[in-house]
């Protein structure tokens, strides 16, 4: 009985031995569904890219590479698989995100557009409401100046009625006694009646002039009222604007921010996705650096196409929502698909369980009949019980004749028997429990391989669709690249390199003596224009040429149609060089407004005229000329924003350092005039002229565009001169400068010494102590090249420290304009300043600063 005990025991433990490696492997079988599911995924991304990614690879296939994957490997492709899967669903679920994310942006853009453009209808019209109530007033100042001529003749008439009646009293008491003596009683009666008709026309006339005048007082109130009204509805509505340009950036923060924010979470996927590839089969590595360059080269295709879709956005949306309800279709029957094979597994299963549990009871009766026959074959067995039920029955005889003592001699035999047999199934107990559990495990591996063999020819059909995709892919990526290689980011200054009419120079003349060139210059900017002429006095000319020397920066200001456009042009042309114009708009921000950007995702720079100017004035054809980028109303929007890298740049000592950044890093066949190809200098021969109306449509200019520059108010041409026709030559700018750098030593003590004695006297205490004005180092730079050269052109050293102060001291918001200041103050300081002059023996007089400090006195007397 001990025999069959020990064979049974042994069975289940050489099954236990065998199962690991085939488990690993038959789980990465039921994988492949998985597998193919991955890489229709990416496929579905890709055309929703534009892009075909076909893999077409038969699920026979991968069952074939997955039986001759040894089973040691099998663990680590089933987990290289499982990894895989989750990319591409994390790459659906990015998708998916940006979709989202655009869509919200698109609204929400479309929205700040539609609110921009119905500020810029209301505040259009309101300007014409103010303009309207401007004309209404210009026309009621008009009847009161005629009101004004009215009276004033009306007063010529008295004057003249009062002259001729005291002739004639004169007449009467120096002569004519004999008429006096006839018409006495007749002049005294007329002269009586004439008198009180004097009087009472005098009251008359003092009685309507004492109405006009307050007729004029009350006209003269409503306008100012008027007046303050529309200055402080402009400054509400300025608030406004600026409250809305200070919300329009809070939201261009914000989107910046939220575009970090993904590209931080880009970032992040790179890094997953490097870790996930460093975990794959070691002894494929040849393999593993392949599918890590393909997803590097996914990733920089989603980039990209994400960037492109920008650009395209309408069409694309378009495309999306087709492709969406397609792959919604597609996933629907996908589905239903799935559940009926599902359904119909449950019902293949629920019925081999049921088998099973029939199965199982039999097993149990036969291993208790087996456990009790131990190793008796069947036909024994039915022997044996014949035999035991004849020695039963011959028992039973036995013991109706036999004794009583020898039935209790075989019962005991019997029970001993019987305990055996209990012994046994005590025994064989664990061993059924354990056949019960391998017939449990063997039951869920047959579900387990059925389900990996239908995720494993799914996860083959995915495979050959990416497959195919992933090779389109690198082939079109590699495409543009090798195209992107040839292509310059600056096409229109990569032209000039080769260029002959930027490649070859130019014979230039030399400038001669400063006080021979200003008389030549204003003749040639005279006829510059080849329909107009243009006469500017010759004290222009004289102070253009300071500002020259004095900064790169130029502000012409002053009403409409004095030339100051004009100026800038004919000055280039008159100069023999070139003159960029450039048409400020009011909603510029930045430095791209003026120069232009770069598209990462076409490689090239989109150069605006400024770009190409300052690029062209580096050529070897304009390197040596005289060269203006002209801003043309420059206020429309606010310098110090979209100019404030020029602002910075030109105040650098150093000419090399002043650069511009016009991308982060460097861009391949860059030009050759750029710096670390990807920085621009603002050459030495090129001044940025600007031109600046006041209205209600500018903006003032701040004291930082003030100080750097060099500021002109032009008056209207009234005057004309001969003009001498001249031949067309260019200038050298070298020439000039060393003109200018003559002039400079020339006059160097002279200059050194007038600014010493102006930092002495008590005018710069009073800029000091009553309005808190300092003069400082660019204030004396400034001026020791301006009056040098301004002396040199032949005027005075009186006009040009007057010019100098009139725009850097005496100017509105400086000393003249405030508010926080006294009559008294402004009127000490005019006194102070022509003691300067006179203490100073400069020629002329400050009219320029004398008539500033007049009008803001009157400013004051009247306000």
């Amino acid at each position: 009985m001990a025999k069959p005990k020990k064979n049974i025991g042994k069975q289940p433990q050489g099954r236990n031995n065998t199962v690991n490696h085939p488990k690993d492997k038959a789980e990465l079988e039921k994988q492949i569904p998985t597998w193919s599911a991955s890489f229709e995924n990416a496929s579905k991304i890709y055309k929703a890219f534009g892009q075909e990614l076909e893999i077409n690879i038969e699920q026979s296939q991968l069952e074939n590479v997955v039986k001759h994957i040894s089973e040691e490997g099998a663990k680590t492709v089933s987990d290289w698989v499982s990894q895989f899967a989750k990319l591409c669903s994390d790459l659906s679920k990015y998708y998916d995100s940006l979709n989202g994310e655009y869509e919200e942006r698109w609204d929400i853009c479309n929205l700040q557009g539609q609110v921009q453009e119905e500020e810029r209808s209301k505040i259009s019209a309101e300007q014409l409401s103010l303009k309207s109530q401007s004309e209404d007033m210009i026309q009621q100042k008009e009847e009161l100046e005629q009101q004004e001529k009215k009276l004033g003749q009306l007063q010529c008439e008295l004057t003249d009625r009062e002259s001729d009646i005291r002739q004639r009293e004169l007449n009467a008491e120096s002569g004519f006694e004999k008429e006096k003596r006839n018409n006495l009683e007749q002049l005294i009666s007329e002269q009586d009646a004439e008198r009180h008709q004097y009087r009472e026309d005098i009251s008359n006339l003092s009685q309507q002039k004492a109405e006009l005048e307050r007729a004029v007082g009350v006209a003269k109130i409503k306008l100012t009222e008027a007046e303050q009204q529309c200055k402080a509805e402009l400054e509400e509505k300025n608030i406004t604007l600026m409250q809305q340009e200070a919300e329009l950036n809070s939201q261009r923060s914000d989107l910046e921010k939220e575009q970090e924010r993904l590209e931080l979470e880009k970032k992040n996927l790179e890094e997953e996705k490097r870790v996930y590839t460093s975990n794959l089969d070691l002894k494929n590595h040849y393999e593993q650096e392949r599918i890590k360059k393909q997803h590097a080269d996914i990733l920089e295709g989603l980039n990209i196409e994400k960037k492109r879709l920008d650009d395209d956005w309408e069409d694309l949306s378009h495309a999306r929502k087709n492709h969406d309800a397609l792959l919604d279709e597609s996933m629907e029957q996908e589905r239903e698909s799935h559940c009926n094979q599902v359904s119909r597994l449950e019902k293949k299963c629920d019925t081999a369980w049921a088998e099973v549990d029939v199965l199982k009871e039999k097993l149990e009766d036969i291993r208790e009949l087996e456990a009790s026959l131990g190793d008796l074959s069947v036909s024994d067995f039915l022997q044996k019980l014949k035999d035991l039920e004849q020695e039963n029955r011959g028992l039973k005889r036995q013991y109706s004749e036999s004794d009583t003592a020898g039935m209790e001699e075989e019962n005991a035999s019997l029970r001993g028997k019987v305990d055996s047999l209990e012994q046994m199934l005590r025994e064989m107990g664990p061993e059924l429990e354990h056949a019960q559990a391998e017939n449990r495990h063997k039951r869920i591996a047959a579900t387990e391989l059925q389900a990996s063999q239908q995720e494993n020819r799914v996860l083959v059909q995915h495979k050959n669709t990416l497959s195919v995709h992933i090779d389109d892919l690198e082939s079109r990526i590699n495409q543009l690249t090798d195209a992107h290689k040839t292509q310059t980011p600056f096409p229109a200054m990569s032209k000039m390199d080769n260029d002959k009419n930027f490649v070859a120079s130019i014979e230039l003349e030399f400038v001669p003596d400063l006080a021979e060139f200003a008389k030549e210059l204003q003749q040639r900017i005279a006829q510059a224009e080849d329909n107009v002429r243009l006469y500017y006095p010759l004290e222009d000319i004289r102070v253009l040429l300071g500002g020259l020397a004095m900064s790169q920066l130029h502000v012409f200001q002053g009403i409409s149609g004095t030339g100051k456009t004009s100026l800038a042009k004919a000055f280039a042309k008159a100069m023999g060089g070139f003159c960029t114009d450039i048409a400020v708009q009011a909603g510029w921000r930045d430095r791209d407004d003026l120069l232009g950007h770069y598209n990462a995702f076409e490689r090239r720079y989109y150069e605006k005229d400024c770009l190409q100017a300052l690029y062209q004035a580096q050529t070897p054809r304009w390197n040596d000329t005289c060269n203006v980028i002209l801003l043309d109303e420059m206020n429309l929007s606010r310098p110090e924003q979209y100019f404030s890298e020029f602002l910075s740049a030109l105040e650098k000592n150093d000419a090399k350092e002043r650069l511009i950044s016009l991308s982060e890093t460097a861009l391949p066949n860059a030009p050759k005039g750029l710096k670390e190809e990807r920085k621009i200098l603002v050459p030495n021969n090129v001044w940025f002229i600007g031109t600046a109306n006041h209205d209600e449509t500018t903006n003032e200019l701040a004291d930082k565009t003030y100080d750097r520059s060099h500021v002109m108010t032009l008056p209207k041409q009234e005057e004309s001169f001969e003009i001498k026709d001249l031949d067309k030559t260019s200038y050298s700018y070298e020439s000039l400068q060393k003109a200018f750098q003559h002039a400079v030593k020339k006059h160097e003590e002279e200059v050194e010494k007038l600014l010493y004695m102006f930092a002495e006297h008590d005018i710069c205490k009073q800029l000091s102590e009553n309005f808190g004005l300092g003069l400082g180092n660019r204030f004396d730079r400034q001026a020791k090249r301006f009056i040098p050269v301004m002396l040199a052109t032949g005027a005075t050293n009186g006009e040009a420290l007057d010019h100098l102060l009139s725009t850097r001291v005496m100017r509105n918001g400086k000393v003249t304009g405030r508010y926080d200041v006294s009559s008294n103050d402004i009127n000490q300081l005019s006194i102070a300043l022509k003691d300067f002059w006179e203490t100073s023996e400069l020629q002329g007089e400050p009219i320029k600063s004398l008539e500033l400090l007049e009008v803001d006195i009157k400013r004051m007397e009247h306000g």
